[in-house]
């Protein structure tokens, strides 16, 4: 088994099976998996952010049938490394996950196109996403430090015939 075969949202906690077709199945190792994953004590509120998580998915991307598309425990893992801490968090880490699925999906989609007009097409779609995805880490960035930019600004007088030097300077020790 490889790594990647290991990380599955199951280790979180979560197990889903089934598809849109047949209806999910959701499992729960213990009660408060959800909570945890979505950074929430709302269990209503988790489930409904489960349940957003899985709808952008093709019905290729969420089923046991296609297992080498199914994109459910990415979802679910992707929300839990970003550790979500208020609602905002929450809503952008479920779009997050849901932003980089479809810019993969469109990179694959740019792969395989036959004709140029096509891959022109995938290319443009592939590009706005990826653009959107950097505003949204850009967004998620700023939200957690409160907007703030932190610069330090250092005057060095240097007179005629002197020289500075920008950046860190060590010095060997003897001995």
């Amino acid at each position: 088994m490889t790594e990647i075969d290991k990380a599955k949202a199951d280790d979180l906690g979560v197990k889903i099976t089934g598809s849109a077709e047949t209806s999910l199945k959701v499992d729960l190792a213990h009660q408060n998996a959800l909570c945890r994953i979505f950074g929430t004590t709302d269990a209503t509120l988790a489930n409904a952010l489960l349940s957003q998580c899985l709808k952008p998915l093709q019905a290729n991307e969420a089923s046991d049938e296609h297992p080498g598309n199914d994109e459910r425990a990415f979802m679910v893992s992707i929300v839990n490394e970003l550790a979500p801490r208020d609602p905002v968090e929450r809503m952008l880490a479920v779009q997050m996950a849901a932003t980089h699925v479809a810019t993969i999906r469109s990179a694959r989609s740019m792969a395989y196109s036959g004709s140029l007009a096509a891959r022109q097409a995938h290319y443009t779609g592939f590009n706005k996403l990826a653009r959107t995805f950097a505003a949204q880490v850009e967004a998620l960035r700023k939200h957690r430090n409160g907007g703030k930019q932190t610069v330090t600004v250092q005057h060095v007088n240097v007179s005629d015939g002197g020289q500075a030097i920008v950046g860190n300077v060590e010095t060997a020790r003897e001995g």
